[in-house]
Parts: C-alpha cells; sequence; structure tokens
C-alpha cells in the first residue's frame, strides 16, 4: 500500500534551502509552462451515476470557461451532496485549482493540503496536489517552499511518475546545481531524463541534456556516460541496449566524440582545465575505428589541444590519409582545409589533385576551402580557373556567385555572364548590386529585366528602391505606382511623400490605403497620427491618435495611440482605448 511521505529532506537540499537565490522573471515564466490541468479519467467518469455525472460535468464546463469563483462553487456544492462519491479527490484538487488561478495562492495551498491529507494513495490527483503546492510558493516568491515540495514528490517512487513531476524535479535540480550541489542535481535529472523519456520528452531532453554535460564537460567519465545512455535509452529510438553493446558500437563513441566538441569551449583562464579535459578524451576516444576519417581528426585534434605537438599532430594527420583512398579528391581537399596557411603540408596535399579527373562541385568546394580555412584567394583563384564552366548549370554558378560576391567580384560577375541563360546572369547581378544600394550599375540592369516577364515585377522593385534610397523620390514614386502590389506598394510612395516634405500627399496616399483595404485601415490611421507627429504638426497628430481611438477601438494600433496620446501629455483620454470618443 502507498503511503504518502513524511516531509523530509536530505542534507545536500537542507543546505540548497539555506541558501536558495530570489527567482528570475525569467525563470518564473519558463516554469509557467510547466501548467497543466489533470482530468478524471472516462473510466472513473463512467463509474459515476447519472445525476453525479451531471453535476460534475457541469463545474467542470463552468472551470473550462474560466469561471473560477463560480465554478468553486459548483465544486462545493458536489461535495456536500456526493460526499461519498468516488471523484471527491478530483473534486478537492479542482476547487484548490479554482482558488488558485484566482489568485488566492495561500488560500489553494490549504485546500491542496486535504487532496493529500485525506488521499495521499489517490497517487494522480494528490500528486498533482503537491506539485501544485510547490507551484503555488513558486509564484509567491518563496522558492524555499516550492523546493521543498517539489524534492518531496521527487523522493516519492509513485509521485514522481505523474506527469507533472518532470519540471518540478527538473527545478529542484537547477537549484542544486546553482547552490553548489552538481552531484546531487544530475542525479535528479538523471531521474527525469530516464522516467520520462517517452511521457514528457522535452523535459526528458532538457534533463538529459544537463546529465551529458556533466559528465562530458564538468566531471569528465566516460562509464557514467555509458550507464546513462544505456539507462535513457538514446539510441536506436530507445531500443534497450547493454553497456556492453555499446562499447562496440561506432555510433555510440561517434556521438561522444560530437558531444567533446560540443563542450569544449574555454576560456583563457581555464588553460589547465582545458588540457585535462581534452587528455582525457582523447585517451578514451583513441586507439578506435581507424577508418573512419571525421572520428580520427577530431581525436587527432583532441590530442594537439591537449599537448601543443604540432608535429605528432601532422603525423597523425598524414597517417590517416594514407589508411584511406589517395586518389579521393574530397578527402584531399579536406585535408588541405586542416593543414590551412602551414605552407609545406598545403602545397604537399594541393599537389596531389588531378584536376582533369576532379568534378566541378570538387573544385567548388576547393575554392571555398581555399578561400575560408587557407585564406590563400592567389591560391583560390586559380582553382577557380580550373572550373568546367561549359559543363556548370546555371544554378550551380548562381549559387558559387553569391559566395564569391564579397571574395572576388569579378569572378562571380564571370559566373553570371557564362550563364546560358543571360536574363538570368542579369538577375544574379541585379540582386548584387541593389544588396549594395548600387543605383548606378543596378538600374540599367533593372530597365532590362523590366521588360522580361518571368523578372519584371523584381525588377520593378528594385529599381523603386535604388532610386529611394538614392533620395530621387518623384522618380522612385513614378515606379512604385507602376508596381501591381498593393497595399505593399502605396506605404513605399507614402514613405516618399514624407521624405520630400509633402505631409499632404503622404497623407493622402495612406488615406487611400485606410479607404481602400480594410485589413490595414487600423495601421494606416495610425501611421498618419505618426506622418503629422514627425511633421512636428501637433494638433493634428492628436486629432489623427484620437480618431484612431475612436474608429478602431480594442486594436493593437489603438493601444498604440493611446500611449503616443499619453508620451505627448494629452491626459483626457476619456476612459481610456475602448471609452475613447473623437472631439
Amino acid at each position: 500500500m502507498h503511503r504518502h511521505p513524511k516531509m523530509g529532506l536530505v542534507l545536500a537540499l537542507g543546505v540548497l534551502l539555506a541558501h536558495v537565490s530570489p527567482s528570475t522573471a525569467a525563470r518564473r515564466k519558463r516554469f509557467k509552462k510547466l501548467h497543466g490541468e489533470v482530468y478524471l479519467s472516462n473510466e472513473e467518469f463512467g463509474k459515476l451515476d447519472r445525476l453525479e455525472a451531471h453535476a460534475l460535468e457541469k463545474a467542470d464546463k463552468i472551470f473550462n470557461e474560466r469561471s473560477y469563483r463560480q465554478a468553486a462553487a459548483e465544486y462545493e456544492s458536489f461535495l456536500q451532496e456526493y460526499s461519498r462519491s468516488l471523484a471527491i479527490p478530483y473534486v478537492l484538487l479542482r476547487k484548490a485549482r479554482c482558488l488558485h488561478l484566482d489568485d488566492k495562492r495561500h488560500l489553494a495551498v490549504r485546500q491542496y493540503n486535504e487532496v493529500l491529507d485525506y488521499f495521499p494513495n489517490a497517487v494522480e490527483y494528490a500528486a498533482a496536489a503537491l506539485f501544485y503546492q510547490g507551484l503555488a510558493h513558486w509564484e509567491n516568491g518563496d522558492e524555499q517552499k516550492a523546493m521543498k515540495h517539489w524534492a518531496q514528490m521527487a523522493r516519492d517512487k509513485q509521485y514522481r511518475k505523474h506527469r507533472l513531476a518532470a519540471g518540478a524535479i527538473n527545478s529542484l535540480a537547477d537549484n542544486l546545481a546553482k547552490t553548489g550541489h552538481p552531484e546531487s542535481a544530475v542525479s535528479y535529472f538523471w531521474q527525469v531524463a530516464v522516467d520520462f523519456r517517452t511521457a514528457n520528452q522535452q523535459a526528458a531532453g532538457y534533463a538529459r541534456n544537463k546529465v551529458v554535460e556533466y559528465y562530458v564537460r564538468s566531471s569528465p567519465t566516460e562509464p557514467r556516460m555509458r550507464k546513462f545512455y544505456v539507462e535513457a535509452r538514446y539510441f536506436r529510438s530507445g531500443a534497450k541496449l547493454t553497456e556492453e553493446d555499446l562499447v562496440k558500437r561506432f555510433e555510440y563513441w561517434d556521438k561522444l566524440r560530437q558531444k567533446v566538441v560540443q563542450y569544449g569551449r574555454f576560456t583563457e583562464d581555464q588553460a589547465e582545465l582545458r588540457t585535462n579535459y581534452y587528455s582525457y578524451w582523447a585517451r578514451e576516444l583513441g586507439g578506435k575505428f581507424t577508418g573512419e576519417d571525421d572520428y580520427q581528426l577530431a581525436v587527432a585534434g583532441f590530442q594537439l589541444a591537449a599537448d601543443k605537438n604540432v608535429p605528432a599532430w601532422i603525423g597523425r594527420l598524414d597517417a590517416q590519409f594514407a589508411r584511406g583512398k589517395q586518389d579521393d579528391y574530397g578527402r584531399i581537399v579536406k585535408w588541405i582545409g586542416l593543414f590551412g596557411a602551414r605552407k609545406p603540408k598545403l602545397t604537399e596535399y594541393y599537389n596531389k589533385l588531378d584536376f582533369g579527373k576532379m568534378t566541378n562541385a570538387e573544385i567548388t568546394r576547393l575554392v571555398k576551402t581555399l578561400y575560408d580555412r587557407v585564406g590563400d584567394a592567389k591560391m583560390a583563384r586559380n582553382a577557380f580557373g580550373k572550373l568546367n564552366l561549359g559543363k556548370m548549370p546555371d544554378g550551380e554558378k548562381a549559387g558559387l556567385a553569391r559566395y564569391l560576391w564579397d571574395k572576388d567580384f569579378e569572378l562571380g560577375k564571370d559566373l553570371c555572364m557564362s550563364m546560358k541563360d543571360k536574363d538570368r546572369g542579369k538577375h544574379e547581378l541585379l540582386r548584387y548590386f541593389h544588396d549594395k544600394r548600387d543605383a548606378k550599375n543596378g538600374i540599367p540592369l533593372a530597365d532590362h529585366l523590366i521588360g522580361v516577364p518571368q523578372y519584371a515585377s523584381d525588377a520593378l522593385w528594385k529599381k523603386a528602391e535604388l532610386l529611394e534610397w538614392g533620395r530621387k523620390y518623384p522618380e522612385a514614386i513614378l515606379v512604385y505606382r507602376r508596381i501591381t502590389d498593393a497595399p505593399a506598394n502605396l506605404w513605399r510612395i507614402a514613405g516618399c511623400y514624407e521624405r520630400m516634405g509633402k505631409v499632404d500627399k503622404a497623407v493622402g496616399q495612406l488615406r487611400e490605403v485606410e479607404g481602400f483595404f480594410e485589413k490595414y485601415r487600423a495601421q494606416a490611421a495610425l501611421r498618419i497620427a505618426h506622418v503629422y507627429k514627425r511633421a512636428k504638426l501637433k494638433d493634428h497628430s492628436v486629432a489623427a491618435f484620437r480618431r484612431v481611438l475612436t474608429k478602431y477601438p480594442d486594436t493593437r494600433e489603438s493601444s498604440e495611440a493611446h500611449h503616443q496620446l499619453e508620451q505627448m501629455g494629452i491626459t483626457r483620454i476619456r476612459g481610456g482605448v475602448r471609452d475613447a470618443k473623437e472631439d
């Protein structure tokens, strides 16, 4: 028979409660996501007689409508009339929830106690009551009491499996870690990752990451990692594996290698910690899977981070390359990137390339490697010259050209000009000049493409924007008027008029939006008020803001107008947004 545990805490938790810090707004917001309601199961509901079921349905309906005070009265009536009902634990919990959700948290805590005192074995409702008690204290700013309740929940073999327990236990563990008890914290995270692997995947995932970080970074321990991965069923969609199974699986060691990289960032004053970290993992991961390039290169990098022995690292890379295919140009390019600016090794591996046998994709990768990893623009341009542009699809040329814009404009331009679809090449160039706000080179291209149906719409937009950015507002307005994308083009026309100092024309354009585009009416009205405000026409702006209040109450724009009027020192706003009247 399950018995509700007496209140008591382990030593580490006692220390935690003595040093718990005030909760932050961000943590409160995150934790509110743990809210969830408990419902009577269909099986339990089916055991109620007709009158009980009707009364409970009525109370639940009111509760779901968030009329908590009325719902509390209905639940109280149920308790008085059906005191022997099987649903009493549920009704007591719901009555407490009404108080809680009505912000009467102290009364709610006492009401939750009735569930715990009289029905501790009704786990679905008692565990929820214990969780919500902790939550009420948390919301009241009393983390000590919240942690006491959640610790009690975590230590009870049945309560801790309730779906609401996962977030509570994670929060408890976070506080233990924060107050200097990481080993106790990781035991709770471990518990959540295992117990809620399928029942609450979000909480389990959070806890799993905490455990992995601890045993990879904070206290590197491969055997504990392996044990955890087995218990949490981390691999093969939760398939049951033993620790002996994992020892033999590349999947496990490669995942571990990735985690070492993920958590292997250190500051300058953590040099010793960094050395110890990489020394440990280089030993644990070394000597395995010699045929796996990425794995071996990572381990070689760990060893270099530990011993700073560059010649030994180069020897490991050469040895690993020798184990694989010598004419695999993808491998050669990868090694070129690894050696970077180390000229002798770079030249040695570059000379292994046979450009006549390389694909355009392999040469493209080489070009990017030489720019990004090696930093040798001259070698990159030389490699670019090896591309067979005649066999390169326009899509690949466009992708490489966009990459090259900030590396070598002329190479990118050459790619665009070599496209089979000449207009596509010009469109790519127009994109570049538009991004650079280069009207001199961009507008002639736009003028040409306006006559090409496939690119006409985009070319009009880009020409208009280039003109606007160049403060050629009348010309920009003429082009915007040719665009058939209202009201997007109309907003821009209004902006041009305003920048020209033609307030009346800007307002007139916005009135057109307000009059013809129902979805944007409130937005247009608010913009009119802002145009007047920026023009320092206070009387006009006040009247326009008041007009937003009158015509578009209960909108976001109405709230903004109310705020603007307050900032302008207008105190008579006639009762706020809903009740505002136009003068």
